[in-house]
């Protein structure tokens, strides 16, 4: 075979190769737009691809966890921009409420297939030294996350809770 020959005949073997990975960044495309989170969204029930932790309760969470962390808003606020940029979370909106309540919503994608999952939390002031923790992590596509938001949202507390020292 000529070496004209080979070069369109390699290009089509490589774009039969990466299509399915094409097809799948287009459905991501269409059928994921990034939500409008502005509040603390809630996990459907049931649920395999959401997990949240609060006061009100927790979704997908093993353990036990406080939500109530020994640390000023700031300092937890402070925690959770130190993890969104060791997790490599892109932040979709930040905001301060009236009463020094501070909200945040996120996206973290997945690594080859590039799926997003949304990260939120609030945080609301107790006192002037404790902040109490609302999470939240939901994989837009699929109905099964194969537990990759609880695990998310357990690292998310233990960062948070090393504001306390």
């Amino acid at each position: 075979m000529a070496e004209g020959n080979r070069r369109p005949a390699f290009l089509l073997g490589a774009l039969l190769v990466i299509s399915p990975w094409l097809l799948v960044q287009g459905w991501i495309l269409v059928g994921a737009p990034t939500p409008d989170h502005t509040s603390m969204p809630a996990c459907p029930d049931p649920t395999g691809n959401c997990a949240s932790l609060s006061p009100e309760g927790n979704v997908r969470m093993d353990g036990t966890y406080a939500t109530v962390v020994d640390a000023n808003v700031s300092e937890v606020w402070a925690a959770w921009e130190a993890w969104q940029a060791e997790e490599g979370l892109t932040s979709v909106t930040e905001s301060t409420g009236d009463h020094g309540e501070r909200f945040g919503h996120s996206v973290a994608i997945t690594p080859f297939w590039r799926f997003p999952d949304d990260v939120v939390v609030e945080f609301t002031p107790i006192d002037a030294n404790r902040t109490e923790l609302h999470l939240y992590s939901s994989s837009r596509l699929g109905q099964n996350d194969i537990g990759v938001n609880p695990e998310r949202l357990a690292r998310l507390h233990d960062a948070l809770m090393a504001a306390e020292a």
